[in-house]
């Protein structure tokens, strides 16, 4: 008799839910992950010592799902976004991580097809990301896409390579195939700038995503730009133009307020105001990466990385560690910065009355 048995198993993902303070919203992210059409995870949802009741209330309603793969862990102290990323990612081992902001949900078939795309017989990547519709506090619809999401907008992306659905894995793994009328690209780490959702849109391998929450960042909100940066810089990513999660705009959130117009989400000053650190943030782990970073990429990834980065956060400019990057084969450029440089610190020592 013919063994029509696969030759292997299908991975296991590591959910982890932070949480600070939504206890409005936490038991509808906790239900979102429960309607997975993929069955295979784990979810941890990390409570960054809330002071409104959302560690009790999740508590009480893991008793009542008795569901083993949820479990809470319930920070003493608040440490901030990187803080529950840090404990979350630790208290698991699966090879696929997806982190979930307490006030945001998943549609049901967010894990499956993240999963195929990682799983395709074309590219491998350290992340995926797709789309997401945006809603406010009420559940009410703003929004179809995330309009900083590097998808296929009008013809295809040139820099892109576009991922076929399906293929001989479908028919070994049937479980996994996930059929989608919305194009899969996978981009290189060499394209640079912002290309993904929000958190919560986010897959990420563990092999990519564990040297970057062991660096020493200096900031506590806004890990999801460092993990999606800097993750994509050892494999890649695939970006899903398909909407498979609600992303909630309700006047608290971080990174945004409720202002939306036109497809553009306003950031909020305390986010503007944490621009600088993660920028710097980014800049350090690139720098101390460097030699196996040049090896994956080329030795042209670093000074092309951080030229754009310099060009989006210019306050970095001035940093003399990455002047021999930035300059590298332009004697000229590398004088023009060593005298602005100069004319900076004459300045300071000029408004200090030296």
């Amino acid at each position: 008799m013919e063994d029509t048995s696969r030759p292997f198993e299908l991975p296991r993902v590591a959910v982890v839910i932070t949480c600070f303070n939504y206890r409005p919203y936490v038991e509808q992210a906790i239900r979102s992950v429960l309607a997975q059409t993929y069955r295979n995870w784990e979810c941890v949802i990390v409570d960054d010592a809330s002071t409104d009741g959302s560690a009790d209330h999740v508590r009480q309603l893991l008793r009542d799902i008795d569901d083993p793969r949820l479990r809470l862990l319930a920070r003493t102290e608040n440490g901030g976004q990187t803080a529950g990323f840090r404990d979350g990612f630790a208290a698991t081992d699966a090879p696929f991580v997806a982190f979930l902001d307490a006030d945001d949900v998943w549609l049901p078939d967010f894990l499956l097809a993240h999963l195929s795309a990682h799983l395709n017989t074309t590219h491998s990547a350290a992340l995926s990301s797709s789309d997401v519709f945006l809603v406010d506090g009420d559940g009410t619809l703003l929004g179809g896409t995330f309009l900083a999401l590097r998808k296929p907008r009008s013809g295809a992306d040139r820099s892109g390579v576009a991922i076929a659905p399906g293929g001989r894995l479908a028919g070994m793994a049937p479980a996994i195939a996930y059929a989608s009328e919305h194009p899969v690209t996978y981009f290189t780490p060499a394209v640079t700038g912002w290309l993904w959702s929000q958190c919560s849109a986010i897959m990420y391998r563990r092999g990519a995503l564990e040297p970057v929450l062991s660096f020493p960042f200096k900031a506590k909100v806004g890990t999801d730009y460092l993990t999606a940066t800097l993750a994509h810089q050892a494999g890649g990513s695939l970006i899903l133009s398909e909407g498979l999660g609600l992303y909630r705009l309700h006047g608290s959130n971080l990174s945004t307020g409720t202002a939306f117009a036109g497809g553009n989400v306003r950031q909020t000053p305390a986010y503007r105001s944490y621009r600088s650190v993660l920028a710097a943030d980014a800049a350090d782990y690139l720098l101390a990466n460097s030699a196996w970073l040049s090896d994956l990429n080329g030795r042209n990834f670093i000074p092309a990385f951080l030229t754009q980065h310099v060009r989006q956060f210019p306050e970095l400019a001035g940093d003399p560690r990455l002047a021999r990057y930035l300059t590298r084969g332009q004697p000229w450029r590398r004088l023009r910065l060593h005298i602005a440089q100069w004319l900076r610190r004459l300045g300071g020592r000029n408004s200090t009355g030296t």
